[in-house]
This record gives C-alpha cells, sequence and structure tokens, in this order.
C-alpha cells in the first residue's frame, strides 16, 4: 500500500469572453490546440490526474466557466466548492485586464473569498498591449498568489499554472 496523499480539487477558471480559457485547459487535458473559437455556454468540465513534484496525487476537475455577460445570474452557483482561480487575460486586448480588476475579482470575492488566485497573461505569443509593470502592478491589486505568461498555442507555462495553482488549492486547504 502506498502512503501517496490524494486529493481532488476544483479549480476555476474565468475571465472575460475569448481570452482563451477553452483553450488553455484543451492544451492543458490533451496538449491540443485549436484556431477556431467557439463560446462556453455556461460551463464546460475537465478532468486531469495529475503528480506534484512532492508525490501527492491529484484529480483537478476544471470548471471552464463562460465569460458571457448573459451567464452571470448563473455564475455563482459554478463557484461553488472552488479550491483554486486561474483568472485569465489576454495581452492582446487591455480591456480583458482592466474587466479582471473591475469585475471578475469583485465578483470571485463575494462567491468564493477564501480561494487562491493565480493570474494568467495570456496569449503571450502575440504582440502584449500591456508591459510586465501594469501586469505585475495588477497582480499585487488582486493578490494573486502567482502570474504567468501563457500561450495555449505554443503551450508556455500552461502546464506550470495549473501544477501552481493546485500546489497552493492544497497548502491553503489541506494544510491548514
Amino acid at each position: 500500500m502506498s502512503n501517496t496523499k490524494k486529493f481532488t480539487l476544483k479549480i476555476i477558471l474565468i475571465g472575460d469572453p475569448a481570452v482563451g480559457k477553452t483553450s488553455l485547459v484543451k492544451k492543458f487535458v490533451s496538449g491540443q490546440f485549436t484556431r477556431d473559437y467557439r463560446s462556453s455556454i455556461g460551463t464546460n468540465i475537465y478532468i486531469k490526474n495529475i503528480i506534484l513534484d512532492n508525490k501527492v496525487r491529484i484529480t483537478l476537475q476544471i470548471w471552464d466557466i463562460a465569460g458571457q455577460e448573459r451567464w452571470i445570474k448563473m455564475r455563482y452557483a459554478y463557484y461553488a466548492g472552488a479550491k483554486g482561480i486561474l483568472l485569465v487575460g489576454d495581452l492582446t486586448r487591455r480591456n480583458t485586464f482592466i474587466q479582471i480588476e473591475e469585475f471578475w475579482v469583485p465578483d470571485i470575492k463575494q462567491y468564493c473569498p477564501s480561494a487562491p488566485i493565480t493570474l494568467l497573461a495570456n496569449k503571450n505569443d502575440l504582440v502584449s498591449e500591456l508591459n510586465e509593470q501594469e501586469i505585475t502592478s495588477l497582480g499585487k491589486r488582486i493578490n494573486s498568489i502567482s502570474t504567468f505568461y501563457t500561450s495555449a498555442k505554443t503551450g508556455d507555462h500552461v502546464e506550470l499554472a495549473f501544477k501552481a495553482i493546485s500546489e497552493e488549492a492544497i497548502k491553503y486547504f489541506h494544510d491548514n
């Protein structure tokens, strides 16, 4: 019998429409990237088993939550039980980062205030409208545990981001 610790974690992926949430989770779960954009309806749930560096086994339930305004009244129900939050902005659209601070953070503070946040500055393979200092400053203002520059297309820092939020969720919810 193994002494390996096992956890199941619900991680939510949120942000404005078309920031790359679905592309990020698909890249993480299957290694695939598709160029065609189809907006999520409500939420899509993905499962992936991972092993962290400390040999902890995790079953990740990743909830890819639709960013469209029409889902605003249902969104809080999808947040229930979240142990970690990946908050995604699109580096090619400054407004998606403004929305993180003005809409998304107040929303999650209301419905899942304890869950650690990791900020993902996505589409780092394209020309950015923001500089590193702006992203770092936003990360501090929203109390992000960490910030990653990701690309679903190239896979840059995608796996690292999911593993990092998993480690933070375990620290916060299981070590206390």
